[in-house]
């Protein structure tokens, strides 16, 4: 598959994060798509890691490129969180920064990210910023594993 197409797959994710985003307010599709999207874009991310392990990339440079958009979607969320004030916060960048944890299934971690919280049943800024490390982390994962699959097979 060429470069180009694997590279523009790899925005899969903040689409359907806007998806997901914009359809959650309808009464049953909206969960739906909530529980069952995610899912699919974790099975999705796997065999595009496999994909990429076809491709000439080296190993670093797949997984980088790979993972360029979780990536970044985490850089300039915690840019916009942590280095910003409310006054100078950019929302449009804030609110597409958080398309790509939106398509993680991130309620498989249960209350982990709420762990980070200093009071209980709070869900604050830590919680938000431990929701899209770990989401960001899994799909690194789920995507480090489908790679590796996918050399593995191809060497034999």
């Amino acid at each position: 598959m060429k470069k180009s197409v694997l590279f523009l797959l790899t925005f899969v994710p903040i689409l359907v994060g806007y998806l997901i985003d914009h359809t959650l307010h309808l009464p049953v599709i909206g969960w739906i798509l909530y529980l069952v999207l995610p899912l699919l874009v974790t099975v999705f991310w796997f065999f595009l890691g496999r994909m990429y392990a076809r491709s000439s990339w080296s190993a670093p440079a797949a997984l980088l490129i790979g993972n360029g958009t979780g990536l970044v979607s985490l850089g300039v969320f915690l840019w916009q969180m942590l280095l910003e004030t409310d006054e100078t916060r950019n929302l449009a960048l804030t609110v597409a920064s958080q398309m790509f944890p939106v398509a993680v299934p991130t309620y498989l971690f249960g209350r982990l990210p709420s762990l980070f919280e200093t009071q209980p049943n709070f869900a604050g800024l830590r919680t938000h910023i431990a929701i899209h490390v770990i989401g960001t982390l899994f799909m690194v994962l789920v995507f480090a594993l489908g790679y590796g699959l996918g050399r593995r097979s191809r060497s034999r």
